[in-house]
């Protein structure tokens, strides 16, 4: 089963075209970017994929299934491109809110937060983490539950080069 199949996908918004005919498999294991300038259709795809928008044109499947269907997106793990949390809360109350809400045992909270770096910083308020750290602390929402498959708009904005690296070896870590 492919973690997600685009056929002859199309998207407008009004009546300029996004995306057209757009054919892509991701199979698992496998570890895709897309690439290209603003207003290329990257997050709209990602968009699509998870169901939160419908295609003008073409077929999608998502974990054999439709996109948007509960059954599938419990299976999905996605960090959007601008995250943003509750400054006055905590990084493990943010996650255990999270956690909460997927489902999720509360025990993965703190190997989460230790998996992207922030075991040191899980108990400080969210309003003193820099712009990396809140992106650290989305990927580590994103990865609770063990999704089959995980989605991640533009998971490097604000990281440093070291916690870049980092990420790579994270997310190579998880496809093996």
């Amino acid at each position: 089963m492919s973690c997600f199949r685009l056929e002859n996908v199309s998207y407008r918004y009004d009546k300029s075209p996004v995306l057209k005919g757009i054919d892509l498999t991701l199979e698992p294991g496998e570890i895709l970017g897309l690439f290209g300038h603003n207003g290329a259709g990257k997050t709209t795809s990602i968009k699509l994929i998870l169901g939160l928008m419908q295609p003008t044109q073409g077929r999608l499947s998502v974990l054999g299934g439709p996109p948007g269907d509960p059954r599938v997106t419990q299976h999905i793990g996605y960090l959007p491109e601008n995250v943003m949390f509750y400054p006055q809360l905590t990084g493990r109350e943010i996650l255990s809110h999270f956690a909460r809400l997927k489902g999720a045992s509360l025990r993965q909270v703190p190997e989460r937060l230790e998996q992207v770096g922030l075991g040191d910083a899980m108990d400080a308020r969210t309003k003193t983490y820099s712009k990396g750290m809140r992106q650290r602390l989305g990927l580590a929402q994103a990865l609770l539950g063990k999704p089959k498959l995980l989605m991640l708009d533009e998971p490097t904005v604000g990281l440093d080069p070291v916690a870049t690296a980092d990420l790579y070896r994270l997310l190579r870590g998880l496809r093996d």
